[in-house]
């Protein structure tokens, strides 16, 4: 009995740490978890990164943006992918144009950053509304999601 549950057990680790070895392909729809050199997080116009943003503006005080929320983001663009520098941690930097649920557009300036996840496995984003950022959450003009 002692070396079926053993076995059970064992096979059931194997598994799970396969699973984060596989190579890390840039692909929308997978864990971002990966060791090797390869490009391990996602772009900054996939749909997840963009729903990440809204979310992150969403889950803010809602006094803080004056309850604006994200409808979409559009001309997006990366301003830099760094990775094995001062940080092992690869981190995407991204800046678009944001429609508020108000009608305005606002400059949105994000980072994506691997092993930010529940308990650091996969992404996460960070993102600030440039001229909203009234209480500088993010240091003046963003600068905490913008590269150095």
């Amino acid at each position: 009995m002692r070396i079926a549950r053993f076995a059970r057990l064992s096979l059931s680790a194997l598994t799970v740490f396969a699973s984060l070895a596989v190579p890390a392909v840039a692909d929308e729809h997978r864990v971002y978890f990966s060791f090797s050199g390869e490009n391990r997080l996602p772009d900054c116009t996939a749909a997840s990164v963009k729903s990440a943003v809204a979310g992150s503006i969403a889950r803010a005080n809602r006094d803080y943006y004056g309850g604006r929320t994200i409808l979409s983001v559009d001309e997006i663009n990366e301003v830099r992918y760094r990775q094995n520098g001062i940080s092992p941690v690869a981190r995407r930097f991204c800046r678009g144009k944001a429609s508020l649920s108000d009608g305005s557009l606002q400059s949105v300036h994000y980072m994506v950053e691997e092993h930010a996840g529940f308990v650091g496995v996969s992404w996460n984003v960070e993102a600030c509304l440039s001229p909203l950022d009234k209480w500088h959450v993010y240091g003046a003009h963003c600068s905490t999601v913008r590269p150095h």
